[in-house]
């Protein structure tokens, strides 16, 4: 009676790995000439714009975040709502690049890599004194940590330019409530007071080997080369 056992436990477990294996060869290939299934449930894209002068001309300039695809080359509005460590294989499969435009000015766009967007886009003021607004930006790139960089970036001419960086927690941007705020400071890592800019870097403050101090303190923001 143990002989009949055994062969059919080997025979189901050569079937199984075989079938398994199968599955995954299956899916594997499907995913290399697919985008990831399609749900029922939408999540829509927030699209942000700035208003200032941020070419020194004195007249009012808007700024536009958009998402293209670099593999259908059009404008990304919404993504299939799935599991979280599935959002960001999506939007490198379809090659996603946030950037920032400028309507009616000649300079160039602002490429900020991949994601499905900002998390905040603020106009700072004129904090350099070279009579030019500059902006902070958070790229929300879908990535497996909670950590990301706050770059602040100026119109150099028909250029961007980076003139800083620091780190900031994304707690900053919880919020209660269904309908996202738009955020104009970054709460705890970047805020104005008296038409003043304050801020701290979260992995400074992290490393810190003495006290950690949780003070903000003035930014200072360089000219452009």
């Amino acid at each position: 009676m143990k002989r009949p056992l055994l062969i059919f436990l080997a025979v189901f477990v050569i079937f199984g790995y075989s079938f398994i294996g199968a599955t995954a060869k299956v899916e594997g290939e499907y995913a290399k000439i697919k985008q990831p299934l399609v749900e029922d449930t939408l999540v829509y894209l927030k699209k942000l714009s700035v208003t200032g002068d941020f070419d020194g001309d004195g007249k009012q300039d808007t700024i536009y975040q958009n998402t293209l695809s670099g593999i259908t080359h059009q404008f990304v509005d919404s993504f299939p709502a799935s599991a979280w460590d599935s959002i960001q294989i999506y939007f490198d499969r379809i090659d996603a690049d946030v950037f920032l435009t400028v309507r009616n000015r000649k300079c160039d766009t602002l490429h900020l890599g991949s994601g499905g967007g900002l998390y905040c886009l603020i106009n700072m003021g004129d904090n350099n004194k070279d009579k030019k607004d500059e902006i902070a930006l958070v790229l929300d790139n879908y990535s497996f940590t909670n950590i990301s960089n706050c770059t602040i970036y100026s119109l150099c001419g028909s250029q961007w330019q980076e003139l800083k960086t620091f780190q900031i927690h994304q707690f900053a941007f919880e919020y209660e409530g269904i309908d996202e705020p738009v955020f104009k400071r970054i709460k705890g890592f970047l805020e104005s007071r008296k038409n003043k800019w304050f801020y701290i870097d979260y992995m400074d403050w992290f490393n810190a080997e003495k006290n950690q101090d949780t003070v903000l303190k003035p930014l200072k923001i360089r000219k452009c080369n």
